[in-house]
């Protein structure tokens, strides 16, 4: 069996943390109310009294046909809708609707019946029809409206070249007020109170994006480099003249003058809003994954929502309660309140009925925010598997990830076992519980513990999960237990943290030799016999796992698309690592490049872990 000669990079991958969140006090959001909204929502906005509108897709078979809703901020009362009697979807990257801080609401056409044109349509203020609608020349990506009434359009000039542009509309819609060529394509624009206006996109030819500011009469004011390397980008503006910009994992903050004031990795990519003081607010779609949180209000999910202040501090992040696939639609009203749209999964429950029928999976709901220094968030938020950090079921014996915030100390605590002395069930003041049971402490620090499942758990059953610090218990997850939930540690959520046979990192630069043997290290693979007790070092003679283990792979890039079993020589407890870690060592085969790898354990093709990465050298 190979020798582990990485001992510490296994040691850091079993209990190292996501690090402590910074955070601004004094601020939290608690929930007004939630209800069903209209199904095929494709965009919110807000005016400036508060008043929510929905632009959603009202009929779905040809003709196609588009809906704008106009909502009492209360959400109990349809002001009016209007059937657009053609198809606005900026869910289709299209710029869809803009609404004016005085209630104006713009459209702009993504298909209609015999027409291929483009141009910008303004409802008349009572929304039964269209006040005026202007064509513009260009291939629209973007869509923005000022205080005045004055609408802007951003996108191609020329798609050949990939030429982008602004146009600015005069508030009657009857003529252009000015035409600025940009370098780059924008893909978002916003607009602040004295008119000038901001857009975000890509630089032609260059890695990265730009923002770029316009005065209010169309000329050039500054252009900045931004990070974000993608059509799927948001920017808003706040009302001293400073801009954010969020996508591709990352949300970055540029003053009036265009100097980038902080840089943030956070969501991969949703919506963006600013409210007045500028808090900048950010939902993405992290599906059944681990994300570190700040006062959520409820536990778990697959969408959440981020508040960041002016300086960069993390003031909040929740959970969305009942949202399914996809990043929910934002805009923010008066005083900071905040309206989410998402898609429900089968655990939505509204708080309120609304003037909208009560909806099913996959139907749009509406969740209100507003400050509230009374809201009691949950200090224990959600709990996965240490390896992965999905959230699915958990195993007798499993690594797991509790995460929350007020869970430990600032500074993390790494408690230390040799085989003498098992992992404690009590840390710098934290102890977890399941069904009473104590379980053995990896790391402990306010915002996440890394703890080991006991062995005594019951598959077919669930388990109640509590956490203490300082002798005050936090709120307790109910949760579900299997009897495996395989995942494979990683150094960054893709690549496994893998020892090629001469006992060095795999890695790029590192790839194991073709025919050599690569050793992973994995949790939740099932029972062990003879049985280990709670949090002890497992040493020799080893045990052996019960249920049978399995390795494929599937290689990246290439036209293959069955699983290829590799050979393994070893699958069992590793050793002088805490019982519920185990080491496979296996043969890789003559495939160049990353390939991606699974484990499975259980009888016939049991349960798989996630996919996970290692680098092999070709032949």
């Amino acid at each position: 069996m190979l020798v582990m000669r990485a001992r510490a990079l296994l040691c850091l991958a079993l209990v190292s943390a996501t690090g402590a969140l910074a955070a601004s006090s004094g601020f939290l959001l608690g929930v007004d109310y939630s209800e069903w909204l209209t199904p095929d929502v494709t965009q919110i906005a807000t005016d400036g009294s508060g008043a929510l509108y929905v632009l959603s897709q009202c009929a779905t078979v040809a003709p196609f046909s588009s809906c704008v809703t106009k909502l009492s901020a209360d959400g109990k009362t349809i002001l009016w809708q209007n059937n657009l009697g053609f198809l606005v979807d900026s869910a289709s990257n299209l710029p869809g609707m803009a609404v004016d801080p005085k209630g104006g609401v713009y459209v702009i056409p993504e298909w209609q019946v015999g027409d291929t044109s483009y141009y910008v349509a303004k409802l008349n203020s009572g929304g039964t029809g269209l006040a005026w609608n202007t064509p513009v020349a260009m291939l629209p990506t973007a869509l923005a409206a000022d205080s005045q009434g004055r609408a802007y359009v951003a996108g191609f000039i020329s798609l050949n070249t990939w030429e982008g542009g602004i146009v600015r509309l005069n508030a009657i819609g009857s003529a252009v007020d000015y035409t600025a060529q940009i370098e780059g394509v924008p893909f978002a624009i916003a607009v602040d109170g004295t008119g000038a206006a901001f857009a975000a996109g890509l630089t032609v030819g260059v890695a990265g994006g730009f923002l770029v500011r316009l005065a209010p009469d169309g000329s050039a004011g500054f252009q900045s480099a931004t990070s974000i390397g993608t059509s799927q980008v948001a920017v808003a503006v706040d009302p001293n003249g400073a801009a954010a910009v969020y996508g591709g994992g990352a949300l970055q903050r540029f003053d009036s003058t265009g100097a980038m004031t902080f840089s943030k990795t956070t969501l991969a990519g949703g919506a963006l809003a600013l409210d007045s003081i500028g808090n900048a607010y950010v939902t993405g779609s992290i599906a059944s994954y681990l994300y570190p949180v700040r006062n959520s209000l409820v536990q778990c999910g697959s969408a959440l929502l981020s508040v960041y202040a002016p300086d960069g501090s993390l003031m909040q992040a929740t959970y969305i309660p009942g949202a399914a696939g996809g990043a929910p639609f934002i805009a923010t009203g008066p005083n900071s309140t905040v309206f989410l749209a998402a898609l429900a999964d089968g655990t939505f429950a509204p708080t309120q009925t609304g003037p909208f029928p009560a909806g099913q999976i996959g139907t749009s709901f509406l969740w209100h925010l507003s400050p509230s220094a009374n809201m009691q968030p949950l200090p224990l938020a959600c709990v996965g598997n240490a390896a992965s950090y999905g959230t699915g079921p958990i195993a007798p014996g499993e690594i797991v990830t509790l995460m929350g915030n007020g869970l430990g100390p600032q500074q993390g605590v790494a408690p230390q076992a040799t085989l003498e002395s098992p992992y404690p069930i009590e840390a710098a003041g934290v102890e977890v519980t399941f069904d009473g049971t104590p379980a053995p402490l990896l790391w402990v620090q306010d915002g996440q513990i890394n703890a080991v499942a006991p062995w005594s758990l019951t598959p077919g059953q669930n388990t109640q999960i509590c956490a203490s610090y300082n002798s005050v218990m936090t709120n307790c997850l109910t949760w579900g237990v299997e009897q495996t939930a395989p995942a494979v540690f990683t150094v960054d959520g893709v690549h496994a943290a893998a020892v090629n046979q001469d006992g060095t990192i795999n890695s790029a630069s590192n790839p194991a030799a073709v025919g050599s043997i690569v050793s992973v290290w994995a949790t939740g693979l099932g029972p062990i016999t003879p049985s280990q007790a709670d949090g002890t070092l497992v040493g020799l003679p080893l045990p052996n796992n019960v249920l049978p283990v399995q390795v494929g792979a599937q290689v990246v890039g290439l036209k293959i698309d069955f699983y290829t079993p590799f050979e393994m020589e070893y699958a069992g407890p590793a050793p002088y690592l805490v019982a519920g870690a185990s080491q496979i060592n296996f043969q890789v085969v003559n495939y160049a490049g990353s390939i991606v790898v699974t484990v499975g354990a259980g009888t016939g093709a049991g349960v798989q872990s996630p996919g996970f990465q290692i680098y092999v050298a070709g032949q």
